[in-house]
């Protein structure tokens, strides 16, 4: 017995043919969930575990329900939602995602210095607050300059597997955000030194 589906998995279909596996073969034997299941991580590389099978709405949870007890027929369109993701690869995407929150926190407060300084150049600030404002905009510039090296720090020593893709591009991604931050302190940084240049003349 066979039967072809439509395995709809996030952006991806894919037209799979269930059959039983040849260990299993006898006169008895029909398609079950399980049969369906283990061509779904065939197909998709997403392991039985981190599956769940919807059809019309219904959760496919029993693996030893046969497909005709579903409903199921040749043709028909099978949801699949879960991800491949081993425990592993969960652990570094969420040690990732920690920093990927600490820098868009440091993208907020630059966001506030960013917008003090401008006030400051328009001259919206008596001269006298200026001179007394600066060295604090620097300090909390430098400040946060730290917490970005320190993130850069962390994630040069977190050790991600050869294989775990995802893991790897989540990475890259955080570093490149973090290194366009850290251009962001320089140019802060540069912007608050010629202030201060001109409240000093």
């Amino acid at each position: 017995a066979s039967m072809k589906i439509t395995l709809v998995h996030g952006s991806q279909k894919h037209n799979i043919d269930v059959c039983v596996p040849e260990d299993e073969v006898n006169s008895a034997s029909a398609l079950r969930v399980e049969h369906l299941a283990l061509v779904a991580w065939k197909a998709t590389g997403v392991p039985v575990q981190n599956q769940r099978l919807i059809y019309k709405g219904k959760s496919l949870k029993d693996p030893e329900k046969t497909l005709e007890e579903m409903g199921l027929k040749d043709g028909v369109k099978v949801m699949m939602i879960g991800k491949k993701h081993n425990p592993e690869e969960e652990a570094e995407l969420k040690s990732l995602e920690e920093v990927d929150k600490a820098q868009e926190e440091v993208e907020k407060k630059l966001a506030v210095i960013s917008d003090e300084l401008e006030g400051m150049e328009k001259g919206f600030l008596e001269e006298a607050l200026v001179t007394e404002a600066l060295p604090k905009l620097e300090r909390r510039i430098g400040m946060s300059t730290e917490e970005l090296m320190k993130m850069l720090e962390k994630l040069d020593s977190t050790i991600i597997q050869e294989d775990h893709n995802d893991a790897k591009k989540k990475r890259k991604s955080v570093v490149q955000r973090i290194q366009v931050l850290l251009d962001r302190c320089d140019n802060l940084l540069t912007r608050t030194r010629q202030l201060k240049t001109k409240s000093t003349l």
